[in-house]
């Protein structure tokens, strides 16, 4: 739903950038956006520590050396790839490998709602726009940018590819949400972080995560069948989309454990392709939130006693 609030000055400047860039071809701007991200992956950072720790404490068998820079440089290939994805969206759609797309039409074909639960791997914007692209009509469930100009640029990008996304601020949200069950549209969602909503805790990594549940438990009142949808960077520009259909009829704590056991699988072969960025695991389940200071103390201290 396109937005009729003004655009700042500084909003359309970031537009104009994105839009010079974008014309760029795919893959230099795939191979730019990989090296600047590696470079940032080498550097100091305060992201860059929490994906290190994060990996030593519940990956240990991966090396935050090599791993890390792949992971900033899988980020700065997907922003600068989503800037301009219809490159990739051209049939054929010889870029990407979808092995289950004849079960996925299945799925979009019958009466039941369908709810994607995905996460932020590979090129995550590219999953939702090569959806769309193949005719299935599909809404996402998204959280808006702290910064309003990077807000009104992820909004703008994610319209260009006919995706519909319902902010978390939209307080006739549920409203929209079931009518796109009745449209017989795709619910997806992005449930692989610890954010402000209704939650529960499920094992990741052996590990109780905070994760978001109101739309399962939306989705289970109207019968809907869950899947877990990701898709990976095998290389370069190419991609390939893993889905799974998940046990509709367990509780949403269920499903939601089966759905981290196959991100957790898919993360295990391809550690560089997820966001080991973002503080996973802050929460305990007593609902105490750690800051990025205590947190960083915490992995510090679960990592000295597996080594001790």
């Amino acid at each position: 739903m396109p937005s009729s609030e003004p655009i700042s000055l500084a909003s359309r400047a970031l537009l104009g950038l994105m839009r010079t860039v974008g014309l760029l071809p795919i893959r230099m701007r795939s191979a730019l956006g990989g090296a600047l991200g590696n470079l940032a992956g080498r550097l100091p950072l305060r992201e860059a520590r929490i994906a290190a720790l994060q990996l030593q404490a519940f990956l240990p068998e991966a090396s935050p050396s090599t791993v890390v820079p792949k992971i900033f440089e899988n980020v700065g290939r997907s922003m600068l790839e989503s800037l301009n994805l219809r490159p990739l969206l051209k049939p054929p759609f010889t870029h990407i490998s979808c092995p289950q797309w004849d079960t996925v039409m299945k799925w979009t074909r019958d009466e039941r709602p369908v709810i994607a639960l995905t996460a932020h791997t590979g090129n995550w914007d590219l999953l939702a726009a090569y959806t769309i692209a193949r005719g299935i009509p599909l809404s996402t469930v998204g959280k808006e940018a702290r910064n309003p100009n990077v807000q009104v640029a992820l909004r703008s990008m994610r319209e260009a590819y006919g995706i519909d996304t319902i902010w978390r601020s939209d307080k006739s949200g549920i409203k929209r949400i079931v009518s796109c069950f009745k449209e017989r549209r795709v619910m997806a969602a992005l449930i692989d972080q610890d954010t402000r909503v209704d939650s529960v805790f499920v094992p990741f990594f052996g590990t109780a995560a905070k994760t978001p549940s109101a739309l399962i438990d939306l989705g289970k009142r109207f019968n809907a069948r869950f899947v877990s949808a990701f898709i990976i960077r095998t290389e370069g520009t190419r991609f390939e989309i893993h889905t799974a259909e998940l046990n509709s009829s367990r509780s949403t704590e269920e499903i939601l454990a089966e759905y981290h056991h196959n991100l957790e699988h898919l993360i295990r072969a391809h550690p560089d392709q997820w966001v080991w960025i973002h503080k996973r695991w802050r929460t305990d389940p007593s609902g105490t939130t750690l800051g990025t200071k205590d947190y960083l103390k915490k992995l510090e201290g679960t990592i000295h006693s597996g080594n001790s």
